[in-house]
């Protein structure tokens, strides 16, 4: 229940009430996203970083000034989970397809994230 919740919460935050979003099922992030390819992410401030996720739960997260850092990913019920650089607790994530086609990744609190390849 309170997942649920979680989830509806931040899709309303993300676009409100009047636009459909389509959650992407973690099973459908696995077989299209964590496949070794890059994922530009961008920030509401249109800052860029570059996301590896592969296949074997690794992820290289490189910020906007180059910095690279490793760490581990998995899926949740919902959607991923990953812990990188020195992070000492995991962060997990949502991912819905906005109407434009656009994929943005929500965690429980601040902006999205927009995935472009």
């Amino acid at each position: 229940m309170l997942k649920a919740a979680y989830v509806t919460t931040a899709l309303l935050a993300l676009v409100g009430p009047a636009l459909a979003l389509e959650l992407i099922p973690p099973s459908d992030l696995s077989q299209s996203f964590f496949d070794a390819k890059p994922i530009t992410s961008t920030d509401a401030k249109g800052r860029d970083a570059k996301l590896i996720f592969a296949p074997g739960g690794a992820v290289t997260f490189t910020n906007a000034s180059g910095r690279a850092s490793e760490g581990t990913w998995r899926l949740s019920d919902e959607g991923f989970c990953m812990t990188v650089g020195g992070a000492k607790r995991e962060s997990c994530y949502i991912v819905v397809k906005q109407n434009d086609g656009k994929l943005s990744a929500l965690k429980r609190s601040g902006q999205p994230y927009t995935w472009s390849r």
